[in-house]
C-alpha cells in the first residue's frame, strides 16, 4: 500500500501538468482565432466604406461626365464628342454593375464574408475603371474646348504670320536670281521652284483663315478652329520652302569646301600610286587612276557655274575606288601611316556630309521619303563604328561610307523634293507631270489635304483641284 501511493501521486501531478498545457494551448489558439476574426471584420467593414465611397464618387462623375458630354456636342458637334460618349457609355455599364454588386450586399440573401470581401472588392475595381475611363476622355475634351475657345486669336496669329512671309518671298526670288549665275540648274533644282511653291500655299493659307473667319461669325467654333489649324501648318510649310532657298548656300559652300580637301587628298593618292611599280599598278590600280584623273579634269574651270554637290560625289567616289584599289599592294606600315594622315579629313568629310543631309531632311519631312532617312540613319552608323574602330584602315573605310552613305541620302532627299516640286511647278498646280519624275505626285497634296477637318473647306471653291 505505501508502494502505491508514491506512484498515484505522480500520474496526479502529470495530468494536472497535462490538463494545464492544454489549457495553455487552447486559450492562446483562441486568442488568435478571435484576433483573426476582429481583423478580418474591421477589413470587411474598410471594404465596405470604400466601396460605398467609390459608388457616390463614381456616380457623380458620371453625371457631371454626362453634363460635359452636352456641352461638347453642342459646341463642337458629335465627332468631336465620340470619345466622350464611348467612355461614358463603358462607365455607366461598370456602374450598374457596381450597384448591382451592392444590392445583392443588402438583400435578404445571408452572404458569408468571403463573398462579402469578393464583392466590395470588384466594386471597388469596378468604379476606379469607371473614373480613368471618363477622366482620360473628360480631359481630352476639355483641351479640345479650350483650343477651340482660342479659335479667333488663332486666326488673327495666323493672319500676321502669312503676311510675314509673304513678305519674305521676292527675297527668296532675288536669291535664287543671284546663285543662278554660280551654280547650275541641276544644282539648283531643288529649289527653283520653292517661291511659286510657296506662294501657292500662302494662297491656300488665306483662303482657310477666310474660312475659318466666316465660320466664327456664324458660331461655328469647332469647325473655324479646324480652318485656322490647315492654315497656320500650310504657312510653316510655305517657310520652310523659303528657308531652303536661303540655305542652299550654305550647303553648297560646304561642298565646295570638301571638295578642296578631297581634290588635295586624290592628288596625293594618285602620286601614290604612280610610285608603284608598275607590275602593282597593271588592272585594278590604272584603272582607278584613270577614273580619277577623269573625275578631276571634268571640274569646272574657276568662275565657271558648278555643281559641287555632284562634283563631290563624283571626286569621292573615284578617290575611293582608287584607295581600294592602292591598299592591296602597300606595305602594311606605310598603308598605316597613310590610313592615320587620312582618317582626320574622312571623319571631318562624313561629318559634314551628315550635317548636310540631315539639314535637307529635316527641313522637308513631308516630302522626303523613307530611302533617304535609311541611308541618313545608315551614314551616322558608320560615323559612330569609325570614330570607336581601333584599326585605322577599318575606320578610315567606315568613315568613307559614311560620307558615301550621307552624300546618297542628300541627293536622294533632293530627288524627293524636287520630284514632288515638280507637281506643282508656278502655275500649274492639278496638272501634275507625267513621265519619269511623274512619281510622289501625292506628297504636297497629301500634306494639304490632310489639314482640314472632315469637310470644312467645302466653301473654298476651286482648291479640291489642288488634290486632283
Amino acid at each position: 500500500m505505501d508502494a502505491v501511493l508514491p506512484v498515484v501521486l505522480v500520474v496526479a501531478v502529470v495530468v494536472v501538468v497535462v490538463l494545464g498545457v492544454v489549457g495553455v494551448t487552447g486559450s492562446r489558439r483562441r486568442a488568435r482565432r478571435i484576433t483573426r476574426d476582429r481583423d478580418a471584420a474591421a477589413e470587411l467593414e474598410r471594404l465596405g466604406k470604400e466601396a460605398g465611397a467609390a459608388l457616390v464618387r463614381t456616380d457623380e462623375r458620371v453625371r457631371l461626365a454626362g453634363d460635359e458630354l452636352d456641352f461638347t456636342v453642342a459646341e463642337l458637334g458629335e465627332a468631336e464628342a465620340a470619345g466622350l460618349a464611348t467612355a461614358l457609355r463603358d462607365a455607366r455599364e461598370r456602374l450598374r454593375e457596381a450597384f448591382h454588386l451592392h444590392q445583392l450586399l443588402h438583400d435578404h440573401v445571408p452572404d458569408t464574408d468571403a463573398q462579402r470581401h469578393a464583392w466590395f472588392t470588384q466594386i471597388v475595381t469596378l468604379c476606379r475603371a469607371a473614373d480613368d475611363g471618363l477622366g482620360e476622355q473628360v480631359r481630352a475634351v476639355a483641351a479640345r474646348r479650350a483650343d477651340v475657345r482660342h479659335a479667333p486669336s488663332a486666326v488673327e496669329q495666323v493672319r500676321r504670320e502669312l503676311a510675314r512671309v509673304r513678305g519674305e518671298v521676292g527675297q527668296a526670288r532675288a536669291t535664287l536670281e543671284r546663285l543662278a549665275g554660280r551654280y547650275t540648274d541641276g544644282a539648283l533644282l531643288p529649289v527653283t521652284d520653292n517661291p511659286a511653291q510657296a506662294e501657292r500655299l500662302l494662297e491656300f493659307a488665306e483662303r482657310s483663315a477666310d474660312l475659318a473667319t466666316t465660320r466664327l461669325g456664324e458660331r461655328r467654333v469647332g469647325e473655324a478652329d479646324g480652318a485656322a489649324r490647315a492654315a497656320a501648318d500650310t504657312v510653316r510649310r510655305a517657310e520652310g520652302l523659303l528657308r531652303a532657298v536661303e540655305e542652299f548656300e550654305v550647303e553648297a559652300l560646304r561642298a565646295e569646301s570638301a571638295l578642296g580637301a578631297m581634290i588635295a587628298e586624290s592628288r596625293a593618292e594618285l602620286a601614290t600610286a604612280r610610285a608603284l611599280p608598275a607590275p602593282q599598278r597593271q588592272g585594278e590600280v590604272d584603272a582607278a587612276v584613270a577614273a580619277l584623273e577623269g573625275a578631276l579634269r571634268d571640274l569646272p574651270a574657276p568662275g565657271e557655274r558648278s555643281d559641287p554637290v555632284a562634283a563631290l560625289t563624283r571626286v569621292r567616289r573615284a578617290n575611293t575606288a582608287l584607295d581600294d584599289a592602292v591598299a592591296d599592294q602597300l606595305e602594311r606600315s606605310q598603308r598605316e601611316k597613310q590610313v592615320r594622315a587620312q582618317l582626320g579629313p574622312a571623319l571631318d568629310d562624313a561629318e559634314r556630309q551628315i550635317a548636310t543631309a540631315r539639314s535637307v531632311v529635316d527641313d522637308y519631312r513631308a516630302p522626303v521619303g523613307p530611302d533617304a532617312r535609311t541611308r541618313l540613319a545608315e551614314a551616322e552608323g558608320e560615323l559612330a563604328r569609325a570614330r570607336g574602330e581601333q584599326d585605322p584602315a577599318r575606320g578610315l573605310a567606315a568613315a568613307r561610307r559614311s560620307a558615301t552613305l550621307a552624300a546618297e541620302a542628300a541627293t536622294t532627299a533632293r530627288r524627293d523634293i524636287a520630284r514632288a516640286g515638280s507637281q506643282y511647278p508656278g502655275g500649274t498646280w492639278g496638272q501634275p507631270r507625267t513621265g519619269p519624275r511623274g512619281g510622289g505626285s501625292g506628297a504636297l497634296g497629301a500634306v494639304l489635304g490632310g489639314m482640314v477637318l472632315g469637310g470644312i473647306l467645302e466653301d473654298l471653291g476651286d482648291i479640291g483641284d489642288i488634290f486632283d
